[in-house]
């Protein structure tokens, strides 16, 4: 029987538990931020694309990593209102597509159009000729413990466990 585009979304979805399970253990033994962005950036990424397969079939993504600042604000918002048995506010969903956009242009291939250098896996020159490092970088626009990127992480592990059980 042929793959469906359920048990591809379901296989995007369990990826995206696993990165965060990752993501979780990287927290615990401290270690750099770039490691812990990376796996929320991916985690974030496959959840995307599960939510994308699941409504509309595999032609729905392409092998790109320029999903999240899109498809992630939607996500939150249908899992907000599931969690929380209320719509989200304003305030909330914009400060979600902020952390959106920044999960997004932290994978090396989604640079905002030449605009941004910094990534969560690459040396890069900043606007001064200097060489940074993402490990010994603070990733100042994404701070772990703000309380909205708390949440938009509990809105993916929530939608990645949802679309891990979707019926063929």
């Amino acid at each position: 029987m042929p793959a469906t585009k359920e048990d591809w979304a379901r296989a995007y979805a369990l990826q995206a538990i696993s990165d965060l399970v990752a993501r979780d253990a990287l927290v615990k033994a401290g270690v750099e931020q770039c490691h812990r962005l990376h796996f929320l950036q991916m985690a974030a990424e496959k959840t995307c694309k599960a939510h994308l397969i699941a409504a509309s079939g595999t032609d729905a993504v392409r092998k790109t990593h320029a999903y999240v600042a899109k498809v992630l604000p939607t996500i939150a918002s249908i899992f907000y209102a599931k969690l929380n048995d209320s719509k989200i506010r304003d305030w909330q969903l914009k400060q979600i597509k902020h952390f959106a956009r920044e999960i997004e242009v932290i994978a090396p291939a989604c640079d905002a159009g030449d605009e941004r250098k910094d990534n969560s896996e690459y040396p890069w020159l900043d606007g001064q000729g200097r060489v940074q490092t993402p490990c010994q970088y603070s990733f100042s626009n994404i701070g772990d413990g703000d309380k909205a990127l708390v949440l938009l992480i509990k809105l993916i592990r929530t939608a990645a466990e949802t679309y891990t059980h979707l019926q063929d």
